[in-house]
């Protein structure tokens, strides 16, 4: 499958980065490893960072994916259209695909794509699309919460309560949850995504 060009404005996004980065394959250097780590240990303005802030942006150094465990483009078609052929609870597979897409597309949590609402969509024609994510849900249980709904709205892991987060969405996706969009409808509360009560 051809996947048609980023917009301009992405494009000069990933060219700058290009441009501006090292492969991975460099922090097989000790020099260029020691320099990274001290660079995680700085702010922007070059002044020493939070000591919690630097040991979580260290901790990704620690992190390691096989990439024999990520799917690729075509698996991931060929997954969400299985999603789609699920006929259990209630007939749910349709509803889930727009939903599972959020997480490879948009590389969103759980909790992320359960908040998403139709207006945080930028949902273009042609082209790429965008969304702009502001927080999560998540399902503390009424004995836990102070107003006695089973669910909270968190705002961005590790980020400003009132920060979003612009992600850009390629083409195929954003056909995706239009058509979600056209079949499903959107909630009252302009949510995307619904459990089977409806809420």
């Amino acid at each position: 499958m051809a996947y048609p060009e980023p917009a301009e404005e992405w494009r000069k996004a990933l060219d700058w980065m290009k441009r501006h980065s090292l492969p991975v394959s460099s922090l097989a250097k000790a020099h260029v490893l020691r320099r990274a780590l001290d660079a995680l240990c700085r702010k922007l303005d070059g002044k020493a960072a939070a000591a919690k802030t630097a040991r979580r942006k260290r901790a990704t150094f620690n992190e390691e994916v096989d990439p024999a465990a990520v799917p690729n483009p075509a698996q991931v078609a060929r997954l969400l259209a299985a999603v789609v052929q699920q006929s259990g609870r209630g007939g749910r597979g349709p509803h889930l695909e727009a939903f599972f897409g959020c997480m490879y597309y948009a590389a969103m949590r759980p909790a992320e794509v359960i908040h998403l609402r139709f207006d945080q969509c930028h949902l273009p024609d042609s082209g790429w699309g965008l969304l702009n994510l502001s927080g999560g849900v998540v399902t503390s249980g009424k004995e836990w919460a102070d107003d006695g709904a089973a669910h909270e709205v968190h705002s961005l892991k590790r980020r400003a309560a009132t920060a979003t987060r612009p992600v850009p969405i390629p083409p195929q996706f954003v056909r995706m949850v239009k058509a979600h969009i056209e079949r499903f409808g959107v909630a009252p509360d302009g949510w995307l995504f619904r459990n089977m009560a409806g809420n």
